[in-house]
């Protein structure tokens, strides 16, 4: 072995503590990032308890399973609506452009469910409107093309058009590639509108507790399905055995352009969150907002208001009783996630305000999207007045998703 001479010796040393600091800052690398991504476990959610002040329930954790749900209002096609749509030949309806200023809302969220009030006629051969509608067809692709996924069609105009009216919107929300619940031409159809969100496996289930012109239950039962909390609870069951993750429940109920929730709707509430398959509850029906619960660690939106219609109407149809709230209706937004027992859970929930611009029927994203030719203050009174419903229970929430 050859000696080393002195400058080769402080060479070799010089290496060796270059190597010895690198290999230092590398242990230290090491360390921080072990640190940094250490989980973080989210606190358990508490139940059997009823909140009226947040709208967090748990955390979320990256890597569990979740999706987010949009729902919005009531569509409520009145004739100066559908007229507003048709074309100048009279031929043909679009009501896609009333949709414009909400859709980047709806089409952001896994799944987005909406409320169809009004039949879809088959050929537009038998439109009609108030007091019972048979609506063009043409909803259907506007629904499809603003980013809805599945809409809840029992409701107290259903059999507006009698059965027929009730296949043929089934068929033309079919065809849009729009999943259903509420209604059914026969028992292999009715339950559940099945959708897979974000890879999660969710039940939706339509129920209406009103039917103009008929009787609850209808005949057969299955026809429109109806407001039974043990028929609703047994339908959940079921749902979750054919394998659904999470289930959420429309129902049209309440007291028309009445806030205030009546004593049924708190009762059922109650009833249908306390069982262990069903996970939200969205309601319609009286056309105006109406407010936020949060029982047994679950929500329940009784109701979302008017999402498009004509009320309260003007000089060529006016709505005596209709308050002005009948313009204003909200999408709700919801973050889904699994709490620490597995379960999936609302994690936040967060409304958004709209009104409809009638001069146009395009539905006004408050705060977000609104109309130049609007007086800001009648916008700013319209936001307020579902802000006295909904907060503090649930907050606005001010961007897009």
């Amino acid at each position: 072995m050859t000696a080393l001479t002195p400058p080769q010796e402080r060479q070799a040393a010089w290496r060796l503590a270059q190597l010895l600091i690198i290999g230092a800052f590398f242990l230290l690398a090491i360390s921080f990032k072990s640190q940094q991504q250490a989980p973080v476990d989210p606190p358990s959610l508490s139940s059997g308890t009823t909140s009226t002040s947040t709208t967090s329930l748990v955390e979320e954790t990256p890597g569990v399973r979740s999706f987010t749900l949009v729902a919005s209002g009531e569509l409520l096609v009145h004739e100066y609506v559908a007229d507003a749509a048709r074309s100048t030949d009279g031929t043909q309806w679009d009501f896609t452009p009333m949709f414009s200023r909400v859709a980047p809302v709806l089409q952001s969220a896994d799944l987005a469910l909406c409320h169809l009030e009004t039949p879809l006629s088959a050929d537009n051969s038998d439109l009609s409107y108030y007091p019972g509608f048979s609506v063009p067809f043409e909803l259907a692709q506007a629904i499809s093309q603003a980013g809805y996924d599945g809409c809840s069609v029992a409701s107290n105009h259903s059999l507006d058009a009698g059965t027929s009216g009730a296949a043929s919107t089934l068929n033309h929300l079919e065809n849009s590639v729009i999943g259903a619940a509420g209604m059914a031409t026969s028992p292999e159809q009715a339950g559940p509108a099945f959708y897979q969100a974000n890879g999660v496996t969710v039940a939706h289930l339509s129920v209406t507790d009103l039917l103009n012109g008929a009787t609850l239950p209808t005949d057969p039962a299955w026809l429109v399905a109806s407001l039974d909390p043990s028929l609703v609870m047994a339908s959940a069951e079921n749902a979750r055995a054919d394998g659904a993750d999470f289930v959420v429940v429309s129902i049209h109920w309440g007291d028309e352009y009445v806030s205030a929730l009546t004593d049924r709707q708190n009762q059922i509430t109650a009833t249908l969150l306390a069982s262990d398959s069903i996970d939200l509850i969205i309601g319609h029906g009286a056309h105006v907002p109406q407010p936020v619960i949060i029982h047994n660690g679950k929500y329940a939106v009784a109701g979302m208001g008017n999402f498009l219609s004509n009320q309260p109407g003007d000089q060529r149809r006016r709505c005596n009783e209709c308050p002005p709230a009948t313009q204003d209706g909200v999408m709700v937004w919801f973050d889904i996630a699994e709490n620490n027992d597995g379960d999936l859970v609302v994690a936040e929930a967060g409304y958004y305000p709209t009104w409809v611009d009638r001069s146009t029927y395009e539905i006004a994203l408050l705060g977000l999207d609104e109309p130049s030719s609007v007086d800001s203050v009648i916008l700013l009174e319209a936001a307020q007045r579902t802000a006295t419903v909904f907060e503090p229970t649930i907050e606005r929430r001010t961007t897009l998703p």
